[in-house]
């Protein structure tokens, strides 16, 4: 299995749930705070931003792509569970 590639998935889905955990917060208080972008549109990390872009566009887009890297995970488990079922069918455990 490539394990550094698991472990940089593993790392950006945390990153991804610290996101959504925020903007859940952040859309739990319903208050609009000052961002620095234009129209307040341009906050990912959920700690500001329009509630409605947030609620409307971030968390569902954030959410996709949370569901793309698992799917991810579960494909990089799946090629090196068949490498090493052929592997052993074959007599070489190595």
């Amino acid at each position: 299995m490539h394990w550094k590639k698991v472990r940089g998935i593993e790392e950006r889905l945390e990153s991804v749930e610290q996101r959504l955990a925020n903007a859940k917060e952040y859309l739990a208080r319903n208050i609009n705070v000052e961002g620095s972008g234009w129209l307040h549109f341009d906050d990912w990390r959920g700690k500001s931003g329009h509630p409605s872009w947030m609620k409307n566009h971030m968390i569902p887009v954030t959410m996709k792509y949370r569901a793309k890297k698992e799917r991810a995970l579960r494909s990089i488990a799946s090629k090196a569970k068949d490498k090493y079922v052929t592997r052993r069918r074959r007599g070489t455990t190595t």
